[in-house]
């Protein structure tokens, strides 16, 4: 006679066997698929990397159907003068500012010509002899329109970018604070563009990248706790090489302001080229190459059966990225070691040395950068009351010290030997070197510019093959 504990567990032995006959066709085709699997490719493992690209919110903007692209028509023919005396001024750095003339835009095709100084003022008329339309040289420019003198304007602008605070420059030249600050909202503006314009298709072997704490005079409500106290952070890169000052971000210090920094230094390179990123030790860095350098590489098979692997998304294999890494004992630099992120220590060192800036990974250029910026921006500068009040009022002084900085400034590390020294007048020294600016140094430009010439360049629509640098 069975014991009553026996009886109890018999349905529970049911329960269990039922279970196991409905599992057994599912760990047969476990079993066949285990033991007919594909072997791995020749790299032996998976790659690592994410499933999926990495989010940029500039890169959204630019999204293919996002932005309609700008449709030019083809360039119109070149107009010779055929009668009347030679033209004696030059027009050709002009173009014809009504949209619907078939000029409009196209610098340099002959068809602008000068029409005199209407009301003997200092500015001349301009004459598009197609559409037969007059319009003023500053048209475009932050001085179209203005009744101040031209001279006041500019050498307020420059004062600003010589790192002269607003209110200062408005008691310097006697003019309103509230002018000056709409005359450095303007100027920067069209240094913005300027820039846009000039500078392109860099062919550059190496970049440094940092980042500098700022501060604002008012706080932010309802933000995170660092924009609440005024917090922010200036993102820059440079070329060690030209000392080209690449591109400003101002933000907090957080992956998507890394991602809107890398972002814009990619949009200044040219196609194909792909240099070596130094930086400290800040990891929001590798991200953002990652995405912005990056490329999708095929997961081979590992199982005969079953759905195919997704694609990685992995550096590109000429990406080099090395951190230089700070150990700090009660706020001082104790040892410096680098760690490579992306890419062979050989290659970047080779790289580095082979530039003749410097034998091991560094991120010197940045940082003298870092004081140059604070020299040149009042509201950077250390231990000062002249700070920017708002983040745009910031953006507008970095926006004009970064295009003065790269087209007016000359830098001394870039001067070059004379093959013959000029004598100067009277018992001075002869000179001795030619003076670059970091645009001369990156063959930008043939010329240091004066800053009047840059607040009166007029930016074409497009980008165009004439030469205007020059």
């Amino acid at each position: 006679m069975l014991n009553h504990s026996v009886i109890s567990i018999l349905p529970f032995l049911g329960t269990i066997c039922s279970d196991l006959i409905v599992m057994l066709p599912v760990m047969l085709t476990w079993l066949v698929c285990k033991i007919g699997r594909w072997s791995v490719a020749e790299q032996g493992e998976l790659p690592d990397g994410p499933k999926e690209a990495r989010y940029c919110p500039a890169c959204e903007v630019w999204k293919p159907g996002g932005k309609p692209s700008t449709v030019r028509m083809a360039p119109p023919p070149r107009l010779e003068q055929q009668q009347g005396r030679p033209r004696s001024v030059d027009t050709g750095n002009h173009y014809c500012p009504t949209a619907d003339c078939q000029y409009y835009g196209w610098v340099g095709y002959g068809n602008i010509r000068s029409n005199g100084h209407p009301n003997g003022g200092r500015w001349r008329q301009l004459e598009c002899t197609v559409c037969q339309r007059y319009f003023m040289e500053t048209t475009g420019t932050i001085f179209f329109g203005k009744q101040v003198l031209p001279e006041t304007i500019w050498r307020a602008i420059k004062a600003l970018a010589e790192g002269l605070g607003l209110r200062a420059t408005a008691r310097v030249f006697d003019v309103d604070p509230n002018t000056v600050e709409t005359w450095l909202c303007q100027a920067a503006k069209h240094m913005e563009a300027v820039s846009r314009y000039l500078i392109h298709d860099l062919h550059l072997t190496q970049v440094q990248i940092d980042e500098l704490w700022a501060l604002l005079g008012i706080r932010d409500v309802g933000e995170n706790q660092e924009k609440r106290k005024g917090k922010r952070w200036v993102w820059a890169g440079t070329d060690p090489v030209s000392k080209l000052w690449l591109a400003t971000v101002v933000g907090d210090r957080s992956q998507e302001y890394a991602q809107l920094l890398i972002h814009a230094i990619r949009q200044l390179l040219a196609p194909g080229c792909v240099p070596v990123f130094l930086s400290d030790q800040w990891s929001a860095y590798a991200s953002a190459l990652l995405t912005h350098f990056g490329h999708w590489v095929a997961v081979p098979r590992r199982y005969q059966r079953g759905r195919s692997p997704k694609p990685r998304w992995q550096p590109l294999p000429g990406l080099q990225y090395a951190q230089l890494v700070k150990q700090r004992d009660k706020g001082r630099v104790v040892s410096v070691t680098s760690r490579i992120v992306f890419g062979s220590l050989e290659v970047v060192e080779s790289i580095i040395q082979g530039g003749g800036f410097g034998t091991v990974i560094n991120t010197a250029f940045i940082e003298r950068l870092n004081l140059t910026i604070r020299q040149h921006v009042a509201a950077l500068a250390r231990k000062v009351i002249h700070l920017a009040k708002t983040e745009t009022g910031l953006n507008n002084q970095l926006a004009l010290s970064q295009s003065y900085y790269n087209f007016c400034l000359p830098h001394t590390a870039l001067r070059l030997p004379l093959p013959v020294q000029i004598p100067t007048k009277g018992s001075g020294s002869p000179k001795k070197w030619r003076q670059r600016t970091p645009a001369v140094a990156a063959n930008l430009t043939n010329r240091i510019w004066k800053l009047e010439e840059l607040l009166l360049f007029r930016v074409p629509p497009w980008q165009q093959d004439v030469d205007l640098a020059t």
